[in-house]
């Protein structure tokens, strides 16, 4: 999910900058900034309206065997 997260993010950067000129120069630069806060907040409750990502929990860790270091997993706990 964070690769799918981050293709999004990075994908959307040159469109975002090539609209952000032409945005300032018809709204004005205060105009623009709150508009972009806008659309920042309601994306963000629009997701929040997803019962998926409402209902997600944290998931408590493993516990790590003793004498074993945590960075070190073993072929099954990897493919997990």
């Amino acid at each position: 999910m964070a690769a799918y997260d981050w293709l999004g993010s990075i994908a959307l950067v040159p469109v975002a900058t090539a609209l952000a000129g032409p945005a300032e120069s018809a709204f004005g630069r205060t105009a623009a900034l709150w508009g972009c806060s806008a659309l920042i907040l309601l994306l963000t409750l629009a997701v929040l309206c997803v019962p998926d990502v409402r209902r997600l929990r944290r998931r408590e860790p493993k516990p790590v065997a003793e004498g074993k270091p945590a960075t070190e997993l073993t072929a099954a706990q990897e493919k997990r």
